[in-house]
């Protein structure tokens, strides 16, 4: 497996204008991660020139992009803007191919009080029926998070998947996302987070892993990583884990505290 990390995780320094996509890619290289995945909210522009900018950042350090990652709603309640988030998938998995990216994380979208669960679902479904087949033509999978208050539990991820039975589409898991505030959790209200993941981890392509505390020997205190790790290992995975903060912290200090940690544990083996 390879440790990278979304540019969710510095959101506050972004937004500060800190950091920008470039930056992330030199902070990156200096922090010894193996990617980065970008959220498309991040890219300045989409213009050869910075293209070819990033290539020769990415070049340079090294590092790759491990996914991009547009912040879709399949299940907007406008036709109209259900439309436009297609096809802003679809310009993205064009821009993916022509950056050398293989994966496009999704979402499945956001239930609102106003429309029926199964209505949604099916405004979910006949959106991905438009993208799939260019994600297809462009040879980019989309990577379903388990993301939102739409499908994210084990058996409505496997069943989008299943449904398909598309190489273009598969999933990047986040377990701690089964388990809603999963950091005031018990260890027993936890429990969803390994079982949910197990049972969807064959279809993963790309990985979330929260983070945002530790104790004092370094361990992340919100979730079980050294669990996560064997469960990945038992279905073969061998793609990204990608870093993201669930709260409000020092993103660089938490990058740096569990990259240390993820890879003491997957060099021990």
């Amino acid at each position: 497996m390879k440790i990278g990390c979304s540019s969710y995780t510095f959101r506050r320094e972004f937004a500060a204008r800190q950091l920008d996509l470039l930056g992330f890619v030199e902070l990156a290289g200096e922090l010894g991660l193996d990617g980065i995945e970008p959220l498309t909210a991040d890219f300045p522009s989409v213009s050869p020139r910075f293209i070819g900018e990033l290539r020769e950042r990415l070049r340079r350090h090294p590092v790759v992009l491990s996914a991009l990652s547009p912040a879709n709603d399949f299940a907007h309640p406008d036709p109209g803007e259900r439309r436009r988030q297609c096809d802003d998938v679809i310009a993205w998995t064009r821009i993916a191919r022509d950056l050398g990216v293989g994966i496009l994380r999704t979402f499945t979208g956001y239930l609102r009080p106003e429309v029926d669960r199964s209505t949604a679902a099916e405004w979910v479904y006949a959106c991905y029926e438009q993208v799939v087949p260019e994600a297809e033509r462009t040879n980019v999978t989309l990577a379903v998070e388990n993301h939102g208050s739409l499908m994210g539990s084990a058996d409505e991820l496997t069943r989008l998947v299943m449904h398909f039975g598309s190489s273009a589409l598969a999933l990047n898991p986040d377990p701690t996302n089964f388990v809603p505030y999963h950091a005031d959790r018990t260890e027993a209200e936890r429990e969803p987070i390994y079982t949910e993941l197990d049972a969807i981890a064959r279809f993963a392509v790309h990985a979330h892993l929260k983070i945002g505390s530790f104790d004092a020997a370094g361990r992340p205190t919100n979730v079980d990583v050294s669990r996560l790790i064997d469960i990945y290992r038992r279905h073969a995975y061998d793609g990204f884990l990608s870093f993201e903060t669930y709260t409000d912290v020092d993103a660089r200090d938490c990058v740096v505290k569990a990259l240390a940690y993820v890879r003491a544990l997957l060099d021990a083996d």
